[in-house]
């Protein structure tokens, strides 16, 4: 990073951190609104406490840089080694993703457009919503446009896990209550497990909870249990995590509610595993529909007709599937639904956190992160590729294979349209995954051609009162189908010349006066801006010396 403006960030964050003790997350989780100022404010103070040395928090950041080593190690970076405004969502995106199975809403990678902030006197409505991306802004005004390091990118992280194990230890709270146990008290494996399946009553409804009394909350588990499918299962899986975490000796067992606290972070931790068996069963019904002619994909007809003659709810309008980037047109008779599309698109999520969905991982970034782990850099030379992917199996791929001349030569067509290496973050690499791995790659739609909208939001901005096909629209696609008998194609699916390369670099943000104008309020509420800025005098110049300054950090940046 050119200049010292890196050190000024830890600086900043190290004075808040002195005075905004106080501050948590949960105050504006729990207010309905809040202007740009106070969340400005909030969101200081969690880089400050990911910051703060303290007992189980001296480790934490550095964790953090190393889960995020490898794939930090592997995206193109600027000149000054830092990440610029879209490599950094795709790597929190992926990393998020891989690691818990979280769908970090407002870190889409490319979802710039809903990230537009207002000005100050703006009170920010679902404001969880905009947090990630206008922490991000923030940053990045911090440090004058540039981007961030890995450090940086690691206190992000750690920040957005503050703000989504508060939001998880609020609805803790709402479940203890409900069942109208004190917070004091300690309970026996009978209430725990009670308190569990509450809290996973309201993790399965986004929030959406009220009870007037212990008995009302029996009903509304007694209710849940019949309308959710395999709610047994998911009981047993609360079970297991609980005995895991806090093993029954001697038949008995009592936990405080701190340590349900970490229950429950456990379980937002790890219901994305426990989801990924859904997430295969859907998988497998939809290739057990096949086509004989185009791997990966299914004819809509019979998409509607799974969803009109069994329980399967594959009702999507076709305009949503084609919003959602899940549906294949190239054959303008005989339109396809892609299975790796559809299955990790928005209408599979559950809305779990107003932070994040729950969504079937993409299995492509398992065999992608094969092959970053096994090359050197972001631009790697064909032959090598050629050599690695085949001996990379899949769920449906086997290991070694040999490839087919058609993939070897569009591989060396990628190469050639990047001056002889292959960008493995580009679209044009994504595409070829998705050729050399139809049933798990996504096929990479061109920027702006596709949208993960939620339902509710593609009906706003569709202006449709309903994301589902009629019964008549589904029956007039599978009748309709009938005269159109699908044409052998070589088994090539669709491609394009487009390329897209990850480092485009974003537009330099400028820092707002709004910004600075809100920092210097808030420390001039605690009286202390003089002192800050004597501090700040005294160790820029010590670091312009090369020395350390008061949090260990050596400046390198000189």
């Amino acid at each position: 990073m050119s200049g010292r403006i890196g050190n000024h960030v830890y600086i900043a964050i190290g004075v808040m951190s002195a005075f905004f003790p106080g501050t948590e997350a949960a105050d504006f989780l729990r207010a309905g609104q809040v202007n740009t100022s106070q969340l400005e404010a909030n969101l200081l103070s969690e880089l400050a406490k990911a910051l703060r040395p303290g007992k189980g928090e001296g480790h934490r950041i550095p964790k953090l840089e190393g889960d995020l080593y490898s794939l930090f190690k592997s995206v193109p970076t600027e000149s000054d080694g830092t990440l610029n405004h879209h490599v950094v969502r795709y790597v929190l995106h992926r990393f998020f993703a891989s690691k818990h199975g979280w769908f970090i809403r407002g870190l889409e990678p490319d979802g710039d457009h809903r990230d537009d902030a207002s000005d100050e006197s703006h009170a920010l409505t679902n404001v969880q919503e905009w947090v990630p991306s206008y922490l991000q802004k923030f940053l990045e005004q911090l440090n004058q446009g540039k981007g961030l390091s890995m450090r940086e990118v690691a206190v992000f992280a750690a920040t957005l896990e503050d703000l989504i194990h508060n939001e998880a230890r609020e609805r803790l709270r709402l479940a203890w209550e409900a069942l109208g146990y004190p917070l004091d008290r300690h309970l026996h494996t009978s209430e725990i497990q009670k308190v569990a399946q509450t809290y996973m009553l309201i993790y399965n409804s986004n929030g959406d909870f009220t009870a007037e009394s212990p008995a009302h909350v029996e009903q509304q588990l007694e209710a849940f249990a019949k309308s959710v499918k395999d709610w047994d299962k998911t009981v047993a899986w609360l079970k297991q995590v609980r005995e895991k975490l806090y093993p029954v000796r001697g038949g008995k067992n009592s936990i405080t509610f701190k340590q349900t606290e970490h229950l429950i972070d456990e379980i937002g931790e790890q219901y994305g595993a426990f989801n990924d068996a859904d997430c295969a069963n859907l998988k497998g019904t939809l290739l057990g529909m096949e086509s004989k002619t185009r791997v990966g994909r299914i004819r809509l007809s019979e998409f509607y007709s799974k969803g009109l003659y069994t329980n399967w709810e594959f009702t999507e309008k076709k305009d949503y599937l084609r919003s959602l980037g899940a549906l294949d047109e190239s054959d303008p008779k005989q339109p396809y639904v892609i299975v790796a599309n559809y299955v990790a698109s928005r209408p599979n999520c559950l809305d779990s956190s107003k932070f994040y969905a729950v969504c079937c991982r993409n299995e492509c970034e398992d065999i992608l992160s094969m092959v970053e782990n096994n090359v050197k850099g972001n631009q790697v030379a064909p032959a090598v590729l050629l050599k690695l992917v085949p001996r990379i199996r899949s769920s449906t791929v086997h290991a070694p294979r040999k490839l087919s001349d058609t993939l070897k030569d569009r591989l060396t067509q990628v190469a050639d349209a990047n001056g002889g290496k292959v960008p493995i973050h580009g679209r044009l690499f994504a595409q070829w995954m998705h050729h050399a791995y139809p049933r798990e790659c996504p096929f990479p739609h061109e920027a702006g051609t596709a949208n993960p909208e939620t339902p509710d939001e593609w009906m706003r901005s569709a202006g449709q009162d309903t994301h589902r096909a009629s019964e008549d629209e589904m029956r007039t696609h599978v009748s309709s189908a009938t005269s159109h008998e699908e044409h052998a194609h070589g088994n090539d699916l669709p491609w394009s010349h487009a390329e897209e390369l990850l480092h485009t670099r974003a537009k330099v943000l400028k820092r707002r006066p709004s910004t600075l104008r809100a920092i210097l309020q808030k420390l001039a509420m605690f009286g202390v801006l003089g002192a800050m800025l004597v501090w700040l005098t005294l160790t820029f110049r010590s670091l312009s010396k090369g020395e350390k300054n008061s949090f260990g950090l050596k400046s390198h940046y000189a």
